[in-house]
């Protein structure tokens, strides 16, 4: 739309005459005379011939000329007879002998002036051409007498030449001189013999002169039914245009919408084609081919809050709150069999919210009554302390590095204010070597301690990228929920991953979106409306009831 706004508006206005003409066929049979020669005036590309003869240069440069359009802004010198022939259209109407004469120009006097121009011309000049045809001829016509001249002409017709009985009589005549030539140098001129050779030679040259002149009217008669009327007239001359040929502003308001909304449609389908991203559970299930545990909304408030797990302590409920319990019920229904009681978070890469789900999991699963243990395992940025301002001071690292008891484990414990059932295992001092401490036995006596210590344990690991950590744990939590972020996390690297941790022996219960944000028929925009009816039914005053 934008794109044809600015061609209406900065294109300078084109306007178009036109003219039209009648170009009447020859009549089938009949021929005519050019420079003595016969030719057949019904081809079949007459009518192309004429075409092109409207558009030929010599017409066009002697309509420039006449015009003086060299003095104009739309075909200036040089070049300006070429411009002339561009601006000019020959449009034929089907099924007639009718066509149209286009011009264009940016004045439309001028386009009117040249339209007409070339339709006088070319009338003109067809007419010419019929006389040309048969003017050599005429002019040999026109001559009478008997005088040497005039005999001379009629005899170089065509006609005349071709003619047999002229030709055998011209050939008796040539003996009978030669004849002649010869008994002059024997006889005196009153010789009886020259005297009877010139008296023959009298007869032939009568009899030749009669002969030729009896072609002479036959060319008369014949050549008077070939010079009929031109066959070429203007119908309607062009008159001067009042609105211009273009822009078509409506016709090219409704191109720019038909072409605005399918470049729209096309962009729309290329962009879902070439988007490798993950938004709504349609993605995670048809692209991954993994559950869908539910979306987690986007907040822009949420670092506001004086706690990362507000929404849950709050008395009032609201999306985030039903979200993370929803997740919750997702996540008990995908580990069925054994409740999915140890639980791996993780996601590919940083900063696409997995501290901030696993902690709201263990928030919401601690409000049920459960015992529930979240460890930090992401001994390469620690974020859990920071998320329940609780110290970091003794953690994971410090009883895998030196811990010789589980006494040392339950005394590196925290408690989070507002969630009796929930404690913290921070990740303590960050060592200068993970993997080598996540790889050594006491993690695997770790894990046994908290799974008969607590009814749920839920680890915080690391990004399956680039680092593999997460697949340390995995020797001994074989259950994981992944986090992606919405509109951010590519597909491959989530079945990657995916693939990794099925490979190393762990269930992947499914994929979280985290962020989510409403568009469209998604399950966010869905939320959301859910959201304002919660909010509108909780805040309503309750009504009186009657009896």
């Amino acid at each position: 739309m934008l794109s044809s706004a600015l061609y209406t508006l900065t294109t300078r206005p084109t306007y178009r005459a036109t003219a039209l003409l009648l170009i009447e066929k020859e009549r089938s049979g009949t021929a005519v005379f050019t420079n003595g020669s016969m030719i057949e005036a019904s081809n079949e590309d007459y009518y192309q011939t004429q075409y092109r003869l409207l558009k030929s240069d010599t017409l066009i440069e002697r309509i420039y000329d006449d015009l003086q359009l060299a003095t104009s802004a739309d075909f200036p010198m040089p070049g300006g007879p070429e411009l002339l022939k561009r601006a000019i259209t020959i449009a034929p109407i089907m099924r007639s002998r009718l066509v149209n004469v286009h011009v264009d120009s940016h004045d439309s006097r001028t386009a009117a002036a040249i339209a007409n121009a070339i339709c006088d011309r070319f009338v003109e000049q067809n007419l010419a051409n019929q006389l040309f045809i048969s003017k050599e001829v005429l002019h040999a016509l026109q001559l009478s007498g008997t005088d040497a001249e005039t005999r001379a002409l009629h005899e170089a017709l065509p006609s005349v030449v071709n003619n047999k009985l002229i030709q055998d009589l011209k050939a008796d005549y040539a003996k009978l001189q030669s004849q002649y030539a010869d008994q002059s140098r024997r006889y005196t001129e009153k010789h009886p013999a020259l005297a009877s050779l010139r008296s023959n030679m009298a007869a032939l040259r009568s009899q030749i002169d009669s002969e030729t002149l009896k072609v002479v009217q036959s060319m008369k008669t014949e050549l008077s039914g070939q010079l009929k009327g031109n066959n070429v007239r203007v119908v309607d001359p062009a008159k001067v245009p009042v609105a211009p040929f273009k822009p078509k502003v409506g016709k090219t308001f409704l191109i720019g919408i038909i072409l605005g909304a399918f470049l729209a449609a096309l962009a729309a389908f290329l962009v879902e084609a070439l988007d490798q991203s993950l938004r709504t559970q349609e993605d995670v299930e048809l692209k991954l081919n993994q559950p869908f545990l539910g979306s987690i909304p986007y907040s822009q408030d949420l670092a506001l809050k004086a706690r990362i797990y507000q929404p849950l302590v709050e008395k009032e409920s609201s999306l985030t709150s039903e979200s993370f319990r929803n997740l919750r019920t997702m996540v008990d229904f995908a580990g069925v069999a054994d409740r999915a009681r140890q639980i791996m978070v993780t996601s590919t890469m940083q900063e696409e919210g997995k501290t901030y789900i696993a902690s709201n999991l263990a928030v919401a699963i601690a409000q049920l009554g459960e015992n529930v243990l979240l460890i930090d395992g992401d001994l390469r940025r620690p974020k859990l302390h920071r998320n329940f301002h609780v110290t970091s001071e003794r953690g994971v690292s410090d009883f895998l590095a030196t811990g010789e008891s589980m006494e040392e484990a339950e005394t590196s414990l925290r408690e989070v204010p507002g969630v009796p059932n929930l404690r913290i295992l921070p990740c303590g001092t960050r060592p200068p070597n993970p993997s080598e401490l996540l790889n050594t036995p006491k993690l695997a006596a770790l894990v046994t301690w908290a799974k008969s210590r607590f009814d749920r344990v839920i680890v915080d690991c690391p990004p399956m990228f680039p680092i593999h950590d997460t697949m340390l744990w995995g020797r001994h939590i074989r259950a994981a929920v992944f986090v992606v972020r919405y509109g951010k996390t590519r597909t491959p690297l989530v079945r990657n991953a995916a693939q990794r941790l099925k490979a190393a022996g762990v269930k992947v219960l499914g994929v979280s979106v985290n962020a989510a944000r409403p568009s469209g028929l998604t399950y966010a925009a869905y939320g959301y409306h859910y959201q304002q009816y919660y909010t509108d039914y909780t805040t309503a005053k309750p009504a009186s009831v009657k009896s």
